[in-house]
């Protein structure tokens, strides 16, 4: 949501990473969730397996990101998915009518054949 109304809307790619597995076992770092990068990459990871601490940050990044949309901070699958959908739909509202996006929530679709690497 750092793209203001009216200016084009700036994506912002996140190095650090994140897994939450069923709001029990965390995983933060840089690794990604591969061999290479796990037993071989120079990368660094913390990893818990506590609730206490997960399900609150999960929580609390979703909170985040969905600007604390009731239904999309669920512990309810079906209802925090609907509240996302929710939120990608207003954002692709927002984006094509020149508003400031909602939420951090935006729709991706990639229907081609092929892969570039132009990131």
């Amino acid at each position: 949501p750092d793209s203001p109304a009216g200016s084009t809307w700036m994506p912002v790619y996140v190095h650090s990473k994140i897994m939450i597995i069923d709001d029990v076992f965390l995983t933060h770092g840089s690794a990604n969730v591969n061999r290479r990068s796990m037993q071989v990459d120079s990368e660094l990871n913390i990893c818990h397996e506590r609730m206490d601490v997960t399900q609150p940050l999960r929580r609390h990044l979703w909170n985040i990101h969905t600007k604390g949309l009731q239904n999309a901070v669920s512990d309810v699958a079906d209802d925090a998915a609907q509240g996302w959908e929710n939120i990608i739909t207003r954002n692709a509202s927002n984006q094509k009518n020149g508003l400031a996006p909602f939420a951090s929530l935006i729709g991706f679709m990639w229907n081609g054949a092929s892969r570039l690497r132009l990131d």
